[in-house]
C-alpha cells in the first residue's frame, strides 16, 4: 500500500458537495451523531479546479484513539488506512472508486483542524486567491508533477503562504 498515486486536476464539479453530503451521512453512522464532520480541500471551494477526490475532515475528542469497531466499519465502507501519511496529528484514510474520498481524522479544534477550515473559508471568500491557487495547481501538472507526492511538494510553500494570509485576515 503506497501513499503515492497518479493525480489529475479537473474543472470544478457541482456534484462534489453532494458526494460529500452522502459520504458524511455514511461516516456519521460510523462515528455517531455528535462527531463533527467537515468538507475541506479544493472540492469544498465552489469554482475551484481540483483533484476529483473529496476531502473530509473528522474531528474527534479522543484522538488518536479510534475504536477497532470504527476501523472495521471504515474498512467495510472501502477505506484503507495510511497512518499519518507524513502529517503528525492526523490519521489519513482513502477510498477510491467512482466517487473518491480522502478522510483526515484529527483532534477536534486542534491546530490542524483549525488551519484546514481557515484555509477553506479564506478561499471560499476570496475568489481571486482561489483563482491564483487553481493556476498554481494547473502549472504543477503542466510541469509534470502528476503524482500525489510530487504535486503536494510542489504546492506546499504556496499553501503555507495562503494559510499565512488567511490567518492574518482572520486574526488567528
Amino acid at each position: 500500500m503506497s501513499l503515492d498515486e497518479e493525480i489529475t486536476i479537473c474543472n470544478p464539479c457541482s456534484e462534489w458537495s453532494d458526494w460529500y453530503a452522502d459520504e458524511a451521512s455514511s461516516l456519521r453512522s460510523v462515528f455517531g451523531p455528535d462527531v463533527v464532520i467537515e468538507h475541506f480541500g479544493s472540492t469544498s471551494v465552489p469554482g475551484l479546479a481540483a483533484k476529483p477526490i473529496v476531502d473530509i475532515l473528522v474531528g474527534i475528542s479522543a484522538f488518536p484513539h479510534i475504536p477497532a469497531s470504527q476501523s472495521e466499519q471504515l474498512a467495510k465502507l472501502g477505506y484503507e488506512c495510511l497512518g499519518t501519511a507524513g502529517v503528525p496529528g492526523r490519521i489519513h484514510l482513502r477510498k477510491r472508486g467512482v466517487r473518491s474520498f480522502n478522510l483526515a481524522i484529527t483532534q477536534f479544534k486542534s491546530d490542524l483542524w483549525n488551519d484546514n477550515l481557515i484555509l477553506r473559508d479564506y478561499l471560499r471568500e476570496n475568489p481571486i486567491e482561489a483563482s491564483h491557487y487553481a493556476e498554481h495547481k494547473l502549472r504543477a501538472c503542466e510541469k509534470g508533477f502528476r503524482t500525489l507526492l510530487a504535486y503536494s511538494d510542489y504546492k506546499s510553500e504556496f499553501i503555507l503562504n495562503l494559510l499565512h494570509r488567511a490567518k492574518n485576515m482572520t486574526g488567528n
